[in-house]
């Protein structure tokens, strides 16, 4: 089998026998039962791909979706349109300018190819006129594909050029609105969904899909699709690690399942992982790796984001609405980014978590990695000489290598950024492997951390401003261990201060349980 990792034109998948996963039904839906679609969707999630198919459709080329479902109906007749494909992923727009430009000069492309002369100079005039001439010319409507439209917007979010970069985007939009009458399909993606009001003025017509369950498998692969399309593939994955194809499955399921773009619809795996897993034969992180959240991580830390609250998050679904780029909340950046993901639906709050295994312990990497300044690949050997330490209570050691993810904090991160500190803490002891609690409530207050391996339960409490026997003397007084002493596990209390002048951990003092 031919897999097409990094592929995303459609006619060459299908020509050179690539693995196709055929969306084409809901293709057809969308085509013939609406005109102005925008689609969110994660990075490496399918989205260039269907723009790629959609484009094909529209250039009437029948012959290529043969043998897919969109060839059994019977009220879709491969008709030609004219077509416009905008991509501002291949533009390194850092400016209101950059942004004129790089349209600008995708209409003269698309004008010369077509024989058309634009005599207008204003990038915006030079799009109407564009438009009006290949409807004129050919007597058809035009299809505009736009993909990953909000790519100027995240290029310049933490800039002076955020304001101009948006109105441009505006009056480009807004002149799309105005050319109804000479449109025949209007569709657009991106990562982030951000306000109407900002980018898409005046366009009220513009159906957001994004979290509609009819079309919530569009992107990605069910189930049914793996099981379909790559049963051959499993079983010799299966064979290689010596496992049964049952047990495979369960594994694909752990790693790479899990994303979820509708309550109470059917999740779906994420098709560049699985791709590369079936090409490499190995179970490891690929769709995190292809590009780290650097823009996340940072955005993190300005807000001083305390991560414990990715745990048991909750959040209305007014939450997860578009909104201004610079007000975006975090909760809603990482949902739409794909590093949280639906997990369940109250009725009035939705539920988020991490989707799998893959990108819960590839963000806490990450984490680990740009909040500390540890060289890329040294933090999981700290982890596991911690996790050793910790399963065989060789504290001395525990602390030693706690003090590593500490050694290399700039100057400028002072004892006073608390959250700072306890973001270190939650993102190396999630990796632990062990059951971990950070922030656990109480009816006498809360525990820093709790970390259960299979015979021990460590309380741990942090000062970072008092002694070690503050600390200890707090998990006494609040009895914090309470909870615990009915497990049969030995239970350790950890009072942990910090070096104010070394800014690092400090020392510590530890009382057993019998």
């Amino acid at each position: 089998m031919k897999y097409p990792i990094g592929i995303q034109t459609f006619s060459e998948i299908i020509t050179e026998n690539y693995v196709y996963i055929d969306k084409t039904a809901l293709i057809h839906q969308l085509i013939t039962q609406g005109k102005w679609y925008f689609l969110s969707r994660p990075r490496r999630f399918g989205k260039s791909l269907l723009v790629s198919t959609f484009e094909t459709l529209f250039q009437g080329k029948k012959q290529l979706f043969e043998h897919l479902s969109i060839s059994t109906t019977t009220d879709y007749a491969f008709e030609q349109h004219p077509t416009i494909k905008l991509e501002f992923t291949q533009a390194e727009i850092v400016d209101a300018d950059g942004f004129r430009n790089f349209v600008s000069e995708q209409i003269l492309e698309v004008a010369e190819d077509q024989h058309i002369n634009i005599t207008s100079t204003r990038f915006e005039r030079q799009f109407k006129e564009l438009i009006t001439r290949l409807y004129k010319q050919s007597g058809k409507t035009v299809a505009l594909l736009i993909d990953e439209y909000d790519k100027p917007i995240l290029n310049v979010l933490e800039t002076a050029e955020l304001t101009d970069v948006k109105n441009v985007m505006s009056t480009f939009y807004a002149v799309i609105k105005s050319l109804d009458q000479y449109l025949r399909f209007v569709f657009i993606t991106g990562v982030s969904k951000f306000s109407k009001v900002s980018v898409f003025s005046g366009m009220n017509n513009l159906d957001d899909i994004s979290m509609d369950s009819t079309y919530a498998t569009l992107c990605g692969y069910t189930k049914q699709e793996l099981t379909h399309y790559f049963n051959i593939a499993v079983d010799k994955l299966s064979l290689k690690i010596g496992i049964s194809p049952e047990a495979t499955y369960k594994q694909i399921e752990q790693w790479y399942n899990g994303y979820t773009f509708s309550e109470n619809c059917e999740g779906v795996y994420n098709p560049f992982s699985i791709l590369s897993l079936f090409k490499k034969e190995k179970f490891q992180n690929y769709w995190f790796q292809s590009a780290t959240p650097t823009f996340l991580i940072e955005r993190l830390k300005a807000k001083k984001y305390s991560l414990s609250q990715l745990d048991n998050l909750r959040l209305a679904p007014e939450g997860l609405n578009s909104s201004e780029p610079e007000n975006t909340s975090i909760q809603a950046l990482l949902v739409q980014a794909g590093y949280l993901t639906i997990k369940s639906w109250t009725g009035t709050l939705y539920g988020l978590d991490f989707p799998n295994k893959e990108v819960r312990e590839s963000f806490y990497k990450s984490i680990v990695e740009q909040y500390a300044f540890i060289e890329k690949g040294i933090g999981p050997i700290y982890i596991e000489e911690l996790a050793i330490a910790f399963k065989n209570k060789q504290l001395d050691q525990v602390f030693t290598t706690l003090t590593l993810f500490f050694a290399n904090l700039p100057y400028d991160i002072t004892i006073d950024q608390e959250k700072y500190y306890q973001s270190i803490f939650f993102a190396v002891f999630k990796l632990l492997g062990f059951m971990i609690e950070v922030e656990v409530s109480t009816n006498k207050g809360r525990i820093d951390c709790v970390v259960q391996t299979d015979k021990i339960i460590y309380v741990l409490e942090f000062k970072l401003q008092g002694s070690k026997e503050e600390a200890l003397q707090q998990i006494k007084d609040k009895h914090y261990t309470q909870k615990y002493q009915d497990q049969g596990k030995q239970i350790v209390m950890l009072g942990v201060e910090f070096n104010q002048k070394e800014r690092n951990i400090g020392e510590w003092i530890a009382e057993s349980l019998s």
